[in-house]
């Protein structure tokens, strides 16, 4: 069962921890969700729309790719825009996006 967001707290306050982000986006079950973060490499603010759970296009699964996500504090997405599998750095989640609305996390 996919976590979630209490409508009326996340909207009177849209602001949740970066723990809550982490677990929404894990339990989005392949559905599509918007997420504000800053690139480790160059500071910038990114905004990507993604999934989770993408198998198409895929070589070698991402839990065979050698790359220990969650030790490197990674969150593995298929980004919809650049249509590629990216990295999305845990500790660089600035906002996600919620049936429309951009909540902030902390």
């Amino acid at each position: 069962m996919a976590p979630t967001l209490s409508t009326t707290t996340a909207y009177a306050t849209r602001l949740i921890s970066r723990k809550k982000a982490v677990a929404f986006i894990r339990g989005r079950a392949g559905k599509l969700f918007a997420v504000r973060f800053m690139k480790r490499t160059t500071g910038e603010e990114r905004t990507m729309v993604a999934r989770q759970g993408v198998k198409a296009h895929l070589s070698v699964s991402p839990s065979k790719s050698g790359i220990e996500f969650e030790a490197h504090g990674l969150l593995p997405v298929y980004d919809m825009q650049r249509q590629g599998y990216r990295a999305v750095p845990v500790d660089g989640i600035t906002a996600i996006k919620v049936n429309g609305i951009w909540i902030n996390v902390k």
